[in-house]
């Protein structure tokens, strides 16, 4: 019968679980060539009670950034710069979580403004089965994407509405 020494096998975990956890430090990057040619626009939230604020957000409005969205970024990026994605006509778009490594909130936006519905996205894992889709209810015209809890936070719910412009180069 084979003896294992604890310290041997205590070694070899360490060093086992510091290969797996580099490797997954390595599926995620602060930013990407997609994330960085997307324009900044300024979104500002209107809710019921009349009162708004304004953040700061990229804009995905071609293909390629659309597609790219935040696959691949690390949790700290999605947490300090949100997505828009802006569409070219009204449609019910389809977004899904593979490649993303952290959760997201999603509002689907009416060419009003008005946020259809809001969705709480989750990374998809091989563990599932299939791989999970998260559309509006209603033809859209863009959707943004931020961080879990951004929503519930600041008190943003379904029917306030969303506007957008380009942030000035000044």
């Amino acid at each position: 019968m084979l003896k294992i020494n604890k310290v041997v096998l205590l070694s070899l975990l360490i060093v086992l679980f510091g290969w797996q956890s580099r490797l997954f430090a390595a599926e995620c990057e602060l930013t990407n060539k997609a994330l960085e040619s997307m324009p900044l626009v300024e979104v500002t939230f209107h809710r019921a009670d009349q009162s708004s604020f304004s953040i700061k957000a990229k804009l995905a409005d071609d293909l390629y950034t659309r597609a790219a969205g935040f696959q691949r970024v690390c949790e700290e990026t999605i947490a300090d710069m949100p997505i828009l994605f802006q569409f070219e006509r009204l449609q019910k778009p389809s977004f899904h979580m593979n490649n993303v490594v952290a959760p997201i909130d999603i509002a689907f936006i009416k060419p009003s403004g008005e946020i259809d519905v809001i969705r709480h996205m989750k990374p998809y894992t091989l563990v599932l089965k299939t791989k999970r889709y998260y559309s509006s209810k209603n033809p859209v015209i863009a959707a943004l994407e931020v961080r879990r809890g951004f929503y519930v936070d600041n008190k943003i719910q379904v029917q306030d509405t969303i506007v957008w412009k380009p942030v000035s180069s000044n």
